[in-house]
């Protein structure tokens, strides 16, 4: 599956400097969505380096930090159910 704007909503943003709070939910595995690249299209959503996001994915969940380099967008492995 790819990245779908609609699968990902933010919960939380408290200023510019402390970063936001993500849920992105679809039924790849948690290492498809957390590929490199693969959020590369939510800086539209707002998406940005350091913010925090909770991935639903069909084998499992996980919480995992945004870093962005360039126009690179990677999901760090965090915590993960699975």
């Amino acid at each position: 599956m790819a990245y779908s704007i609609d699968n990902l909503e933010m919960f939380a943003s408290a200023n510019s400097a402390s970063g936001r709070l993500w849920k992105y939910k679809e039924a790849a595995t948690l290492a498809t969505i957390r590929g490199s690249g693969y959020f590369n299209n939510a800086v539209d959503a707002g998406l940005g380096d350091g913010d925090i996001m909770i991935i639903i994915g069909s084998d499992g969940f996980g919480l995992s930090e945004i870093s962005v380099s360039g126009s690179t967008y990677t999901v760090g492995e965090g915590l993960t159910s699975a």
